[in-house]
């Protein structure tokens, strides 16, 4: 039987009658979908949205589908096995309560890879081209000659350096690509393993291998206590004054303030975040204002198949929980990811 608890109303649908797994979905996650997690044998589905609502249903739900958890909702659920994110990042998951509990985390790790690496070539590609500055010059309806005479090129990604900070699946697929347009690759992840697509592997202590010599560094790491702030003002030094830092990961591993000094400064050539330090990023924050910065609104991993690919993986899982399958995609407590 599948509830929605915020809107008052409800689907009666005839089960066995064996108990029941009750799956509580805790944010706006559209009916079609709800219906189609309903119809796994043995769960009894809730969806509630609103705080009150989910602090009286979370009481005896076993499962919880959601991005999201108050120390208060997660104190009231005194059944709860398994926390599912239809998100890639835990963070808003991983408060201490829920650290500190024998509750499995698990995510939508793999979804995201094809339009997040779109979007961050499309990111580069903007800088290379200058599709910023032509633009402009389009809305002021400004032909302006740059080939041949006077010489004032745009640029091309053959045999520029690509470094990559995280090399998780969207990591792996913007080296992939990158070899495509004939980069160089150059990646830093926790283990040194060879990677395909990738040249050159450092650890985390290696960092600046990799700042000082990438044309575009991007960033895939999730949000972490070792990854919180790990660009900053000496990281920003290190980079080539004709590099770009793209960030689709999280804010918070880039120093905003540090970031902004950077840029008044000419320590970089320009910067491209899909994601802010507070979200959304504050209308007086001063990183709307340089020519150099494109800003997109967290919106990487947007794609008309989202919720198709999310749901999937969640109903898998479902399906493994309930005939006591190890899980896809369990999240480090501990690590973060």
């Amino acid at each position: 039987m599948f509830y929605d608890i915020d809107r008052r109303k409800f689907k009666r649908i005839e089960r066995r009658t064996e108990p029941m797994v009750k799956v509580l979905i805790a944010f706006p996650l559209d009916d079609v979908y709800v219906s189609r997690i309903d119809e796994i044998e043995g769960v009894d589905t809730v969806k509630a949205t609103e705080h009150q609502s989910i602090l009286k249903e979370i009481e005896d739900a076993e499962v919880l589908y959601a991005f999201r958890i108050t120390e208060e909702e997660f104190l009231k659920a005194k059944k709860l096995l398994w926390i599912h994110s239809p998100f890639v990042g835990v963070d808003s998951l991983l408060i201490d309560p829920v650290k500190k509990s024998n509750v499995t985390v698990t995510c939508s790790r793999g979804i995201h890879a094809s339009q997040a690496s779109d979007h961050v070539f499309a990111l580069i590609l903007a800088f290379a081209r200058r599709l910023p500055e032509l633009l402009r010059d389009q809305k002021r309806r400004k032909w302006k000659p740059r080939h041949p005479f006077p010489f004032e090129p745009l640029d091309e990604l053959q045999d520029k350096t690509l470094g990559i900070i995280g090399l998780g699946s969207i990591g792996r697929e913007v080296a992939r690509k990158g070899k495509c347009f004939g980069m160089k690759v150059a990646g830093v992840k926790n283990t040194r393993s060879h990677l395909e697509h990738v040249d050159e592997i450092y650890s985390p202590e290696n960092l600046e291998r990799v700042l000082d010599q990438s044309d575009f560094l991007v960033i895939c790491v999730p949000l972490t206590k070792e990854t919180a702030g790990m660009i900053g003002e000496k990281e920003l030094r290190k980079m080539k004054r004709t590099s770009y830092l793209i960030n689709i990961a999280r804010g918070g591993v880039v120093d905003e303030n540090a970031l902004i000094k950077a840029l008044r400064n000419g320590w970089i050539a320009g910067a491209a975040l899909d994601v802010a330090e507070h979200e959304p990023l504050p209308e007086s924050s001063e990183l709307w204002d340089f020519d150099n910065v494109i800003i997109t609104p967290h919106v990487a991993g947007s794609t008309p198949h989202y919720w198709d690919r999310a749901v999937s993986i969640f109903m898998e899982n479902l399906k493994r929980f309930l005939s006591g399958k190890e899980l896809m995609n369990v999240v480090d407590k501990n690590r973060g990811y």
